[in-house]
């Protein structure tokens, strides 16, 4: 099966956020895919990060922030301009508020933990819908940059 279509199968299964990226990007992601094949992991593993928490407890969505915390910081390190820094940082930030009030669920009545669980998930989905996003076109502007200089060369 080609790589561009099992990235649909997954946005499929992951949702209409992941849908977009990969309608939005199509072809920058397909020729990122062709120039460098080991893209193919890295993004897969980013549209999975935009997976609904489905799972039960708090500890899967203490994973799912400490995965965002480490996308955001990746970001952060290898932004191409000073306001995607900036947004990386911010984002790292929120989630790292986030990830400390986590805890916090596990000592508040069952209705309560269920109302503030899904308004963080909510929250959680939006970030790591951005996150992906920042760190695609992030990774399609370098690989603009290199193409351009790669013709500078040539």
């Amino acid at each position: 099966m080609g790589k561009i279509k099992t990235l649909i199968r997954i946005a499929a299964v992951v949702g209409p956020t992941a849908i977009k990226i990969i309608k939005d990007y199509g072809p920058q992601i397909r020729q990122l895919l062709k120039e460098n094949p080991e893209f193919f992991d890295t993004f897969k593993k980013r549209l999975t990060s935009l997976g609904s928490s489905s799972g039960r407890g708090t500890k899967h969505l203490t994973d799912r922030v400490s995965v965002l915390r480490e996308q955001a910081a990746y970001l952060y390190g290898t932004a191409n301009n000073a306001q995607t820094a900036k947004q990386a940082a911010a984002w790292r930030d929120e989630l790292d508020s986030i990830a400390k009030a986590l805890p916090v669920l596990e000592h508040l009545d069952r209705a309560e933990k269920k109302k503030t669980k899904k308004t963080i998930d909510m929250h959680v989905n939006d970030l790591a819908a951005k996150i992906v996003q920042a760190t695609l076109e992030d990774d399609i502007e370098d690989a603009e940059i290199m193409t351009e200089e790669d013709r500078k060369h040539e």
